[in-house]
């Protein structure tokens, strides 16, 4: 399958980079041009109709999500390229969308634009992930989504209401208030996307809870923890200690 491609990125070396690396590792990708600033990607957009534009979140005059909302349905796929910004990377993981941190390593490259040769992605459910990436990158403060894939749909779980995680080989059960979900990503890609929240705590090597739904716990050997006066989990021998300073500092 052929895709199409821009580069929107306000540095030169940076799109001169990126379009080597396609060259040589990604030689599906046709690229159709290049752009430095959210104006004349927008042109270049409406005219060549990119399947894949490499976005720069951050540029002089217009950043990538101002670009994003020129839109009413964004009709290509996005790849965010960008330097470290800890909030803007946590939202685009959060959204279930494709992001490589620069300087751009060639397996994640490779990885990203795979996944959306492989996917058939419901357009309307694109459209939703984008504009929950502009929701979450706008927002301070507000309650945080993570995106899941339900079936035909993707959905956006608060993360408050997620009460724990659990691994199964490659994939993770995500257990909710109202409805346990199955991710496609393994427990510990799972744990780097909430190392932010302290909620979250993991136990043991399967299982991440969520701290505010214990109900109780016990002192002794083995540690059980009970949450929501449903689930029962074991905390590792390893973890106990890390686990009752962690309660201590939230009590």
């Amino acid at each position: 399958m052929e895709l199409t491609g821009i580069i929107v990125d306000d540095e030169a070396s940076s799109r001169s980079v990126l379009k080597t690396l396609l060259k040589m590792y990604c030689p599906q990708v046709i690229l159709l041009a290049e752009a430095s600033n959210v104006n004349d990607a927008y042109q270049k957009i409406i005219d060549l109709k990119p399947s894949i534009v490499f976005l720069d979140i951050q540029m002089p005059g217009g950043n990538g999500i101002s670009l994003l909302k020129k839109f009413p349905e964004v009709p290509f796929q996005v790849i965010f390229v960008t330097s470290y910004d800890k909030y803007a990377i946590e939202a685009v993981k959060f959204s279930a969308l494709y992001y490589l941190m620069k300087p751009i390593e060639v397996e994640d490259l490779k990885e990203a634009v795979q996944k959306i040769q492989k996917t058939i992605i419901n357009q309307k459910a694109h459209k939703q992930q984008v504009l929950n990436v502009i929701f979450n990158m706008e927002s301070t403060g507000l309650e945080k989504k993570m995106a899941m894939h339900d079936n035909d749909h993707v959905v956006f779980i608060p993360l408050d209401e997620i009460i724990y995680l659990e691994g199964d080989s490659n994939y993770t059960l995500i257990q909710t208030k109202g409805k346990k979900y199955t991710s496609s990503k393994n427990l510990g890609k799972l744990e780097e996307m909430l190392e932010e929240f302290k909620q979250f705590f993991r136990i043991n090597r399967s299982c991440i809870i969520n701290l505010n739904y214990i109900n109780q716990y016990s002192k002794g050997e083995p540690c059980i923890i009970t949450l929501s006066d449903k689930w029962n989990f074991e905390i590792s021998r390893r973890k106990k200690q890390e686990f009752l300073d962690r309660i201590r500092s939230n009590s």
